[in-house]
């Protein structure tokens, strides 16, 4: 494995890893996420829309054939810490690449008319996640479970994306799409000295910023036992779990989350699809950011089995600290992460986004979390998962 090298440009933080091949993936990533969002819940996610609707150089036609005649993969996401644009592209294309980033990130305009057509665009996508059963006992058991600026959903929601208006957007990018709030990561065969001229021609003239914007502090809202009507006849079941956001906590719930969760091979899966056979979607998975994390599992079924698949989860995460884990478990559990840390070192696009990330965030590189994977003790790992299970919970049901 080639070592990671990272260097500062007039503030920007940059990250760089040859991989041999004829491709790079190139990450820039804003420390601008739904969490910055303020009196706009969904205007980070309205940014990154409007990232791809024209700039001082190009209009939304002729920005986007840019990007497919350099023949590659040019996309953006938005989460609750950062917004990402991601590109991978031919080694010879990075400069050019380069070039549309730059102009996206320093000169994207806000045009009232573009505005109002993304608009529509972001409402019928809202609209559309509203008819989903288990996207709505998501986004209320996680408004419910947190406060204050993680509690709204990304893309924000119908009323608030209609108060929000084009200057309101212009103005969020124009304070947080700066070198200080900013990281930029190249993965691939492009040469470090292709790169810092690529840099030096394209990313040197804008605003460095006085300083990385602070988000809001995370806070927790209510715990317990949430129950919501209108299932469209299935049954829901969500368990929400705080995990405190520290990296060695973190790595452990995630090899016990796996060990519970949704794997054919995990407990919740055997339990309710084998054992019970009461339904087919099972889910387990960490979320996490700056100062927060949280452990979700889920499952759903017939909707006269409520109380039986609320039981099977209780039970099982119940069991789960209770009776701690097996050696072959955790063996298989560990192979499993390992095997995915290795995926990730391999597929450069998704490591350029895991290390611009990464850096504003300050998690650790992949290797060093599947370092910690394999030699992570038993105990702890079960220790970590009895504390969780012993702090802050809430329990969703969704049932007609």
């Amino acid at each position: 494995m080639h070592r990671v090298e990272r260097f500062r440009h007039h503030g920007l933080r940059v990250i760089y890893q040859h991989l041999p091949g004829p491709l790079s993936a190139i990450a820039l990533s804003v420390r601008a996420g739904a969490r910055f969002d303020g009196g706009h819940p969904g205007i980070a996610h309205m940014a990154e829309h409007m990232l791809f609707q024209g700039t001082a150089t190009f209009d939304q036609v002729s920005l986007n054939r840019r990007a497919a005649e350099l023949g590659g993969e040019h996309n953006a996401d938005t989460g609750y810490e950062t917004i990402s644009l991601t590109f991978e592209v031919f080694n010879e294309d990075v400069t050019d690449a380069l070039a549309l980033l730059a102009e996206q990130f320093y000169r994207s305009r806000v045009s009232e008319d573009r505005f109002r057509k993304e608009r529509r665009v972001v409402l019928d996508e809202i609209r559309g996640r509203m008819d989903d059963p288990g996207e709505r006992l998501h986004r209320r058991a996680w408004g419910h479970f947190f406060g204050g600026a993680l509690a709204h959903p990304v893309c924000g929601t119908v009323q608030t994306v209609q108060h929000t208006k084009a200057r309101h957007v212009g103005t969020f990018i124009q304070r947080h799409f700066t070198h200080a709030q900013s990281a930029l990561a190249v993965v691939g065969g492009v040469p470090r000295g292709a790169l810092q001229t690529a840099l030096r021609r394209h990313f040197s003239a804008g605003r460095t910023g006085a300083g990385p914007v602070q988000p809001p502090r995370p806070r927790f809202g209510g715990q317990g036992t949430l129950q919501l009507r209108g299932g469209g006849g299935q049954a829901y079941v969500m368990k929400l779990i705080a995990v405190p956001p520290i990296t060695r906590t973190l790595i452990a719930v995630g090899l016990a989350l796996d060990l519970v969760g949704a794997d054919p091979d995990s407990r919740l899966f055997q339990e309710v699809r084998e054992r019970l056979g009461l339904g087919y979607d099972v889910s387990a998975m960490l979320d996490s950011g700056a100062g927060w994390a949280v452990a979700i599992v889920s499952a759903s079924a017939a909707r006269n089995a409520a109380r039986r698949l609320l039981r099977a989860v209780e039970e099982t995460c119940t069991r789960a600290a209770e009776e701690g884990f097996a050696a072959d478990e955790l063996l298989r559990a560990r192979k499993k992460l390992r095997y995915r840390y290795a995926s990730l070192a391999e597929n450069r696009f998704d490591r350029a986004l895991a290390l611009a990330e990464g850096t504003l965030l300050g998690f650790p590189l992949p290797e060093d979390a599947e370092h910690m994977v394999s030699r992570m003790p038993q105990a702890e790992v079960e220790a970590a998962w009895r504390g969780i299970l012993s702090g802050r919970t809430l329990t969703a049901v969704l049932t007609d």
